[in-house]
């Protein structure tokens, strides 16, 4: 799949725009720059003028940034949603559940930097009408070796803005889940048997959500990506994506200028990548939690 991105990623600027590669054919010349970028990390420049970095020296640059912040909002999401799916699962219809599930409709329904600038226009130190604690001002980022408390801080509002959403569909997915196994013979025997409500819930009845959330997982990869990239624009994340305006000469200062064309590819081989990866992480969970799955990739016999 890696190898077909890239290949329409090249490929397809040849197609539009030969005019850009006088002399040369668009099947060896993808060939060429599929081959340089796989095998010897060869992404071009970001720019023409002299010292200009090369696109491998901003990536390795901003890629830690990115896994930090894909990671965590990873792990903040899944958590918070599963958890608040199976509390809202457990007390159905109560005035408690009913505002958990607004306040999840409304993080899913609100697009990323719609919420990222009205926390800023809330809470920034600088110009918000509140003043939160440990609310960051944006570009206070360093990296963790360096100063984990002002890495914390810099990472915690963009992880739970990009978590927001992700909980918010985690939370659906494991309340429907659990509220269809309630009514199973394993269930009504486990509460016969007198265990407690919270462990039948814990042990028996949640478990069946986590294959849906990792299926979720899976298809979920192409939002968490596209997320990142207007995150890390709004919140000055120092990731890889944060480059992404750049390329498509939407910055004041670079009005009138072509957009940086190897720049926008190296991006979305990057993009790729992060969404196979994910994807993986999705099948491996899923081969964790479902035995059937592994019963069926051992063969007969």
């Amino acid at each position: 799949m890696l190898v077909f991105v890239a290949v329409f990623d090249y490929g397809i600027m040849r197609a539009a725009r030969p005019d850009l590669f006088p002399g040369e054919a668009i099947v060896p010349g993808t060939a060429h720059d599929v081959g340089r970028a796989f095998l010897h990390l060869d992404l071009k420049t970001a720019c023409s003028y002299p010292g200009c970095p090369k696109l491998t020296t901003l990536f390795a640059r901003g890629i830690p940034a990115d896994l930090y912040l894909l990671a965590g909002s990873l792990a903040i999401g899944v958590t918070v949603g599963i958890a608040a799916g199976v509390f809202c699962a457990s007390r159905p219809r109560t005035r408690t559940t009913r505002a958990i599930e607004g306040v999840a409709s409304v993080a899913y329904c609100t697009p990323v930097y719609v919420f990222g600038m009205g926390l800023l226009l809330l809470f920034e130190p600088s110009f918000g009408l509140l003043h939160a604690p440990l609310f960051f001002h944006p570009g206070d980022y360093a990296p963790p070796l360096e100063d984990p408390w002002l890495w914390l801080r810099g990472m915690l509002v963009p992880w739970l803005i990009l978590a927001a959403p992700l909980a918010a569909i985690c939370l659906r997915v494991t309340q429907a889940s659990v509220l269809e196994t309630l009514d199973e013979p394993y269930i009504r025997t486990a509460r016969g048997k007198g265990l407690k409500s919270r462990h039948v819930l814990q042990r028996h009845a949640a478990p069946t959500a986590y294959l849906s959330n990792a299926s979720l997982l899976g298809a979920w990869a192409p939002f968490m990506v596209t997320n990142m990239v207007l995150v890390e624009f709004v919140f000055f994340v120092p990731g890889v994506f944060v480059h992404t305006k750049r390329a498509l000469g939407q910055l004041p200062w670079d009005k009138g200028k072509p957009p940086d064309i190897p720049l926008l590819q190296g991006l979305a081989l990057w993009a790729a990548v992060l969404v196979i990866a994910l994807s993986l992480v999705s099948d491996l969970a899923l081969h964790r939690l479902d035995p059937r799955l592994r019963a069926n990739a051992v063969p007969p016999g």
